[in-house]
């Protein structure tokens, strides 16, 4: 990736990390936009986490942000352990377990009978951040 859209894709990530996950997606596929083929993967699957993060705080979330979620876990086992900056390796294992305490707390949920477990106030604290490799 060259040097301009590596800054650009940071960008989107320091939007992800501050929690403008609407305004980080647009800025991914933004990026995804002007990459190469090998390069859209990853862009690809940082705008799916940008997108579930959106729905799952501010659209109830749901399925639709576990199956973003749980998609973009597939495409983060292939680029393990860094690439064009971001540390895959520790978003993916981040990730996976966020995805396993969203699962559970659904779980939970349906079996007490409350329907599906939205977003709580701690969650934005669970959140996974984005991790980029020190300069």
């Amino acid at each position: 990736m060259d040097e301009e859209r590596q800054r650009d894709l940071h960008a989107a990530v320091e939007l992800y990390n501050r929690g403008k996950y609407l305004d980080s997606q647009e800025a991914f596929e933004r990026v995804h936009a002007q990459c190469s083929a090998d390069e859209q993967p990853l862009v690809r699957s940082l705008a799916m986490v940008a997108c579930a993060m959106h729905l799952h705080f501010h659209r109830g979330g749901g399925r639709g942000a576990l199956n973003l979620l749980r998609q973009s876990l597939i495409v983060l086992e292939d680029l393990r352990p860094t690439r064009a900056g971001v540390r895959t390796d520790a978003l993916y294992d981040s990730l996976y377990a966020y995805v396993q305490d969203l699962q559970d707390r659904a779980a939970r949920g349906k079996r007490a009978g409350s329907g599906r477990a939205g977003a709580t106030f701690l969650d934005r604290w669970l959140v996974p951040r984005i991790p980029l490799e020190r300069r």
